[in-house]
């Protein structure tokens, strides 16, 4: 499951207590890094960003997780920089990569300088039409990728969303889940249109003519620098169905329109749920001021050579339901309260998988 990551700073790890990074920084001729500026970034991987003596601005990130997993990603990002190495003309941007050490699992990048993430934007409420447009042609630019015979991508299917999740979750899920995570799931699995629903997309996604896709697209891996958009952390790159990004995009600016609904009506009684059509409603005035970000989006996405179908567009409404329902379940991951918002925001991801086709023109894939 997903979770937002913002580039909150935070006070580096002693880089005493990790030798490993120095010695990897000296073998890729870097130099040391300069204790003082040196920070790290809040997200699932010990990271570390500063200059180094020999004046190059350097991002060291190590993954961590189990040793499949970490062998798993890590070959993602070195398929991502071979893809672009082999591509015979314009390539997606992303910071350059300055090595990898397989054995003690990290990767350094060229540091960019004032950046800003997509989410930083948002939240700053700057990101507009032309940041979308950008951020299309960034991922159409990925999709139309070419895998050379040395590229090896992952072929698997993501494991989320498990239909088997919607029946019964596995036991080590189950103990390391809080409260409100089980009340999501136990309101989830007794949904059976909604379980249909999920049945739909997998189905449809397994049949989907596949390209290389991020599959972990969300506002903070999209970095502004320059002139545009560069591609961050691509550990979950595989070839994929491309309406799982597409998707994500939209879903990212459900979720944001999500946050600004309201709670209950004081007449209600705790813990209600507003009705689907009431959610809907609450939510029309921010969901009509993101419609022309969703669409310059896929009309970058279109012009880098990518066919926007019928199919691509209920596919990526469908994936757009599902990152908002992962974002709830992340959300009360850390909670043990089912919040009435978060309830709605199920509502709502509940009908945008069930019903794709009527809100084509609602999410801004048709006039």
């Amino acid at each position: 499951m997903t979770t937002t990551r913002r580039r909150y700073l935070t006070r580096a790890t002693d880089l005493s207590q990790v030798p490993a990074v120095a010695a990897f920084l000296r073998r890729l001729d870097l130099g040391d890094f300069v204790p003082e500026g040196l920070v790290s970034h809040t997200g699932r991987n010990e990271n570390w960003s500063g200059t180094t003596t020999s004046g190059h601005a350097v991002f060291v990130k190590r993954l961590g997780g189990d040793s499949q997993d970490v062998r798993r990603r890590l070959r993602g990002i070195i398929a991502f920089e071979e893809l672009r190495e082999d591509a015979p003309g314009t390539t997606p941007r992303a910071p350059r990569c300055l090595g990898w050490s397989e054995e003690d699992a990290l990767v350094a990048f060229e540091m960019l300088p004032l950046s800003r993430t997509g989410a930083e934007l948002a939240d700053a409420k700057e990101f507009d039409e032309g940041h979308a447009r950008q951020i299309g042609e960034l991922i159409g630019e990925l999709h139309g990728l070419k895998p050379s015979g040395r590229v090896r991508l992952d072929a698997s299917v993501p494991s989320q969303p498990s239909p088997a999740a919607f029946e019964a979750l596995p036991l080590e899920i189950h103990r390391a889940s809080s409260a409100a995570e089980l009340r999501a799931w136990s309101i989830l699995q007794q949904d059976t249109e909604l379980v249909g629903a999920v049945e739909e997309l997998r189905r449809v996604e397994a049949a989907a003519a596949t390209c290389p896709t991020h599959g972990d697209l969300r506002l903070d891996q999209l970095l502004r620098s320059g002139p545009g958009f560069h591609l961050l952390d691509c550990e979950e790159l595989r070839l994929g169905d491309p309406a799982r990004d597409t998707g994500a995009f939209i879903g990212e600016w459900l979720h944001r329109a999500v946050a600004t609904l309201p709670g209950p009506a004081r007449n209600e009684p705790a813990g209600a749920v507003p009705a689907d059509r009431e959610v809907i409603a609450r939510g029309a005035r921010e969901l009509h001021r993101v419609r022309p970000l969703v669409r310059r989006f896929h009309e970058g996405y279109a012009s880098t050579g990518r066919p926007v179908t019928h199919g691509l567009q209920l596919q990526s409404v469908r994936f757009a339901g599902w990152h908002l329902m992962d974002r709830v379940l992340a959300q009360a991951s850390q909670s043990s309260v089912l919040h009435p918002v978060q309830r709605a925001a199920m509502g709502i991801a509940r009908t945008v998988l069930l019903t794709p086709e009527a809100l084509l023109t609602t999410l801004g894939l048709k006039d």
